[in-house]
């Protein structure tokens, strides 16, 4: 079995740099992803309390005008924008106190999650999957407040400031995240394997011209002197002050002395 140890120095060292190069690409690259990956949800968030503010807005402005008929063709449009995949607007208990139930379509269930919303009047933010992907799911409060959307709550609504009135809850696909993002990486990988080409290549034939060349002909004078063939006329180019032109200095010293003792 052949072992790091049993390989030449040449590719010791480049199997090295690769190996540090790759080391240092992925991680650029899965640093890089999972940046991109958190500004793509954190505008998804942002885009959550922009949808929320639409809808509550839009709702108002029914309940003002006397539309409420139009509510749910209203919702549907909204749902119509290819990310949201699911959206729905559910009373609080405060306001069906007040006003009494709604027409039934305004009576949405609440789930788990909304109803600890609606009781604390937290918003919950979190990414959740099922079958048709990844999504964010966001459940907004719309809280009794003085100055809510340019509106005064509190003059319709008998209820405490920060009562919760009802929850926006949506669900906001993240399909074309995760395809940006791995497009994203895609075009990183191709970038770190373009780049990584040539710097390699740079690399074999910077060690074989400055470390292999010098020791293999460093290893051919000995082998020859061995052998009792060997030119004593020999010597080494002596390039630089590192440990390679040290070696090539002492292998010179070396065979001007060995020409001496064989004369």
């Amino acid at each position: 079995m052949l072992r790091i140890s049993d390989l030449k120095i040449w590719q010791r060292l480049t199997l090295a740099i690769w190996i540090m190069l790759l080391l240092a690409w992925t991680g650029m690259i899965l640093w890089e992803s999972h940046a991109n990956r958190e500004t793509a949800i954190h505008q998804a968030k942002e885009f959550s309390l922009s949808m929320h503010e639409s809808t509550l807005a839009g709702l108002t402005g029914m309940m003002i005008t006397g539309t409420v008929g139009q509510r749910e063709v209203f919702l549907d449009q909204i749902k119509q924008l290819s990310i949201i995949r699911d959206l729905k607007v559910i009373r609080g208990d405060a306001v069906s106190k007040q006003f009494g139930p709604g027409n039934g379509k305004d009576d949405v269930k609440a789930d788990e999650i909304e109803q600890k919303v609606l009781a604390t009047g937290q918003e919950y933010a979190e990414i959740q999957s099922d079958d048709k992907g990844e999504f964010l799911r966001v459940v907004r409060p719309a809280l009794a407040q003085h100055n809510y959307l340019g509106k005064d709550c509190l003059m319709c609504h008998q209820v405490p400031e920060k009562t919760p009135l009802g929850v926006v809850s949506m669900k906001i696909s993240l399909d074309q995240v995760n395809t940006a993002v791995a497009a994203q990486r895609i075009k990183s990988l191709i970038a770190a394997v373009v780049i990584s080409i040539p710097l390699l290549v740079f690399i074999y034939i910077f060690i074989r011209n400055f470390v292999t060349n010098p020791i293999d002909k460093m290893v051919d004078g000995l082998r020859d002197i061995a052998s009792g063939e060997g030119d004593l006329t020999r010597r080494l180019e002596v390039r630089s002050k590192d440990e390679i032109g040290q070696a090539s200095s002492v292998f010179n010293d070396m065979m001007i002395k060995f020409s001496g003792l064989v004369r």
